[in-house]
């Protein structure tokens, strides 16, 4: 038996005064709360208690040893409440990252009802559509659209985003609807630089056969925002998530156009330092928000049928995946 458990035991011994009622605390009998007790003298080299047939007292030895068997077992008590508290109050600073159309649409809304839920927890977010190095910025959750390829980051699959062709009326009215992607080569298709293919946009056909175009226009920016707007206000053709103008479409002020093509689908994770064990306020916090995701209408198509999270390779904390992308448009 090792020496914390049996000062355990010759502390319980002095503290209730005989071997029989440690006896029964133990489950045990009370010989061989005797041979434990005799086990720790033989360790130390000196004698403990002073034993006769109906109680035992303490040597001057035994009571140095039980007052520092006391100390010792009272901090390790500390220690433990100490890191349960910490483990369980989700309380502390979470440094989040994310695109910025994906932050100002889908974590900011959602904001409120998190901080009731968790109210000692604050959030630092950092929106940015560029790659953020998670260890320079010192992030400890990142919200990625598109394929991962840095097997350094664990990474949770939590949906798959996908994609649409949009303009706004307006434009249509005054150039034309496209009905094949060739076509777009005769529109202004406003291009998102942070894509990994940039101005060559895919589609797959009802039959499964793929057209790749390149597209061109007067406009290309790195900032999901600005396209947004640009394409409201009638500047010409995006290829975008669909959930960066979910209120737009609702509204009328963007029209889905190329329905009867498919666009290849962006998988959406959260991912994680893996030197830093995933704490509590961490899972509480990608747990908040996948349930929040599966009751959106404008991310719930990221959900598999029955409503489960999509099986991905890594849909699971702690388990590692990949996390590097630019694929955020």
């Amino acid at each position: 038996m090792d020496r914390l458990r049996l000062m355990e035991i010759f502390v319980r011994v002095v503290e209730t005064g005989n071997f029989s009622a440690v006896a029964r605390e133990e489950r045990a009998t009370q010989s061989s709360i005797s041979k434990q007790i005799q086990a720790l003298e033989s360790l130390l080299g000196a004698k403990l208690l002073v034993r006769s047939t109906r109680s035992h007292a303490l040597t001057e030895a035994g009571k140095r040893y039980y007052e520092r068997c006391r100390q010792v077992l009272d901090t390790l008590e500390e220690a433990r409440v100490e890191i349960q508290r910490t483990e369980n109050d989700i309380a502390g600073v979470l440094r989040v990252a994310a695109p910025v159309s994906f932050g100002r649409l889908h974590i900011v809304p959602r904001l409120p009802a998190f901080f009731e839920r968790y109210p000692q927890l604050k959030i630092d977010l950092q929106l940015d559509d560029g790659f953020v190095d998670l260890v320079v910025g010192g992030i400890d959750v990142a919200f990625r659209v598109g394929e991962l390829k840095d097997s350094r980051l664990i990474a949770r699959r939590i949906g798959t985003a996908h994609r649409a062709a949009l303009a706004s009326p307006a434009y249509l009215e005054r150039h034309g609807e496209p009905q094949h992607p060739r076509e777009l080569r005769e529109h202004q298709c406003i291009v998102y630089t942070g894509l990994a293919t940039m101005n060559e946009w895919s589609f797959q056909d009802e039959d499964g056969q793929q057209h790749s175009v390149r597209v061109n226009g007067h406009l290309q920016s790195n900032s999901s925002e600005a396209i947004r707007q640009a394409v409201v206000e009638g500047l010409g053709i995006c290829y975008t998530p669909q959930w960066v103008y979910g209120d737009d479409i609702r509204a009328g002020r963007v029209k889905p156009i190329l329905t009867r093509y498919r666009l290849p689908p962006l998988p959406l994770n959260v991912v994680f330092q893996p030197a830093r064990r995933p704490s509590l306020k961490i899972s509480h916090f990608v747990s908040f928000f996948a349930e929040a995701f599966a009751r959106d209408p404008d991310i719930s198509p990221m959900l598999s049928a029955d409503g489960a999270l999509s099986k991905a390779p890594h849909d699971a904390l702690g388990k590692p995946g990949t996390a590097k992308s630019r694929s955020q448009g």
